[in-house]
């Protein structure tokens, strides 16, 4: 259904149209009156928060530094330091020009976004900025950090004065981020599971952390989160909350005395509704606000194990259980036999060290292999470690492998407890070697006496009556020119092919262009900032599948391009190793900067072995 539009006077109709141009000359004779009036302004530097100097904690607030007298500065100014009560985000600029009674001024504004995270009153420090060849610098500002909703200071179901720009559309006990430990109180090496949780009373489009606490004197295994999140109703002071667990971590406390764990940023994108009753009812108007939360802190006490710690101590504070098997009951002097050593039970299986073998008597022993199979669950941690020795008997009759013993703390019983594996006997059969043993090690000197000068014969003699065509050099000139000719035209049916075939031309130059990006990114691993880094290789990975497969890169889905590399044949495995890789880059995209050049190094090697797989799958 359409509806009529009154039609104006033909008058008003060119007086409308003409309104813009008449504008336009209006803004160049004031301009032309007064020449030199935007260039007689005099530069000013001044720093202002926005919306107000008064901010919640775990929500966003920009310092605005403002330079008038200009739209351009010679240098971008360093961002205020506020480490101590607030967590960098991000900058950007913006430019403005006023004309009054046909003057005009100018002004560029650098806005430096930040997420408050401790509460408190603190001073943000003059910036320095440098423009038209001067050096300004702004007032020092003051900022009041106050406390969450609910929390000393705060009345419950306020809003405590300040939001972040559009952040004042959400309010603090709307939305919010909680942090729980299952236990404050454990012992050295006890596991806790802490967990972290959203609480929601608007609709919330996606979120993303900001800022992932460093756990500093834990041992920290992550939690796999769940493909979809489990939603539940809940109650909390009286309110309705929309809740769902976000993340979880299983953290073993590697000494004693108080820790603290650092608050977890969030940002959620907020879907808000505008407009009038019409476009409400029609779901017209929706936009997102972008609000960053942060959790509350937690304080675990730790206590020390009691004294008397029986060795050798696994560090294991739960249940162990210790097995030993040898592969062979009988084995000939001199040759080998694997010892496998397997440590099962609850607690931070990943630290047991390795068994001591000293005691073990006849054998020539190398160092183990260790391995793990560990799960994290909220009801902490359990798996098995295996140690696999590698043992020669070096003289012959019955051996035997000693127990194996292990101790550890059992939180129940309040006590020690030591398992021990029975004794493992053993057959060596045959005489006994003086000396060095056939394929032993021995000393430097033994190598070298080993090995010994080969002597040249006598060099090759050449027939002399040998014709030329008949050796393979002959042939080998004689036939280059058609070699020559045969490779030019290959090379330009593949360059005419290349301008002609879209797809041809993207999926060979998909490596290329992939090697290029992962390049980019490598130069950007050693920056401090990792979010360039991990959006450099998701672009790489998931440009050289789109090339490869000749799909539009813009707008393309993770489930779209898994369904098409199906499609094509691709292994399940490379598919979900895609999928993993980017979607971890999505992750460190929204984490704060990191200085971990080691691990940005290793899922480099790790995208490069992706992408040579993708291309060798899609190939066949």
């Amino acid at each position: 259904m359409q509806r009529s539009q009154p039609q104006p006077a033909p008058g008003t109709v060119r007086a409308w149209r003409t309104r813009p141009i008449l504008t336009a000359v209006l803004v160049v004779l004031s301009a032309a009156a007064a020449p030199g009036a935007a260039l007689a302004q005099t530069l000013s530097a001044r720093a202002f928060l926005a919306p107000s100097e008064s901010v919640v904690v775990g929500r966003t607030f920009t310092v605005n530094v403002e330079v008038s007298g200009t739209q351009a500065l010679d240098a971008d100014p360093a961002p205020p330091d506020l480490d101590t009560f607030a967590q960098y985000f991000g900058q950007s600029t913006s430019t403005a020009m006023r004309i009054v009674n046909g003057r005009s001024s100018l002004s560029l504004t650098v806005q430096y976004r930040y997420q408050a995270i401790r509460e408190g009153t603190f001073e943000v420090p003059a910036v320095a900025v440098r423009a038209g060849g001067e050096t300004l610098r702004t007032e020092p500002v003051r900022v009041t950090v106050t406390p969450p909703p609910g929390s000393a200071g705060t009345p419950s179901g306020g809003t405590p004065g300040g939001g972040a720009g559009t952040e004042s559309v959400v309010p603090p006990e709307d939305l919010f981020v909680t942090a729980e430990a299952s236990r404050t109180r454990v012992r050295e090496g006890e596991p806790l599971v802490v967990e972290y949780r959203i609480w929601s009373r608007v609709d919330v489009a996606s979120y993303g952390f900001t800022r992932i606490p460093s756990m500093t004197g834990f041992w920290v295994e992550e939690l796999e989160p769940p493909a979809q999140l489990q939603v539940e109703q809940a109650v909390r002071d009286g309110r309705e909350y929309v809740s769902a667990v976000i993340r979880q971590a299983v953290l073993v406390p590697t000494g004693p005395g108080p820790r603290a764990i650092e608050p977890l940023g969030v940002e959620a994108e907020v879907r808000t509704r505008g407009g009038d009753l019409f476009q409400r009812f029609f779901d017209f108007g929706r936009s997102s606000v972008a609000t960053a939360l942060i959790s509350n802190p937690l304080s675990i006490e730790v206590e020390a194990l009691p004294e008397g710690r029986p060795e050798p101590f696994s560090g294991v504070v739960g249940t162990l259980n210790v097995s030993a098997s040898l592969d062979r009951d009988s084995v000939a002097v001199n040759e080998a036999v694997t010892l496998t050593v397997h440590v099962s039970g609850e607690g931070n299986i990943r630290a047991v060290p390795a068994p001591d073998l000293a005691s073990l008597k006849g054998f020539e022993t190398f160092a183990p292999e260790a391995s793990n199979s560990v799960q994290a669950s909220s009801a902490g941690i359990s798996g098995i470690k295996t140690f696999s020795y590698v043992l020669i008997p070096r003289a012959p009759g019955t051996h035997e492998v000693p127990p194996i013993s292990m101790s550890y703390y059992d939180p129940v019983a309040s006590d020690y407890r030591t398992v021990a594996t029975d004794p493992i006997p053993l057959a060596a059969t045959g005489t006994a070697v003086t000396g060095l043993p056939p394929g032993a090690r021995g000393s430097v000197t033994e190598l070298r006496e080993d090995i010994r000068f080969i002597h040249l014969g006598a060099p090759m003699l050449r027939r002399a009556d040998r014709r030329l065509f008949a050796g393979a050099a002959f042939w080998m000139v004689a036939l280059l020119p058609v070699a020559g000719i045969a490779g030019a035209v290959a090379l330009r049916r593949h360059r005419d092919r290349l301008t002609g075939d879209l797809a041809y031309a993207r999926g060979r130059r998909a490596g290329r262009i992939g090697r290029k990006r992962l390049a980019e990114a490598r130069h950007l691993s050693a920056a401090t900032d990792a979010r360039p880094f991990y959006a450099e290789v998701a672009q790489a990975l998931r440009g050289f599948a789109a090339d490869r497969l000749n799909l539009a890169e813009a707008g393309l889905r993770l489930d779209d391009l898994c369904a098409t590399l199906q499609l094509s044949g691709v292994s399940t495995s490379t598919i979900s190793e895609l999928a993993a890789c980017l979607e971890h880059c999505d992750r460190q995209r929204f984490a704060p900067p990191a200085t971990d050049s080691g691990e940005r190094a290793r899922f480099m090697e790790r995208a490069g072995s992706l992408m040579t797989r993708l291309d060798r799958e899609i190939r066949r």
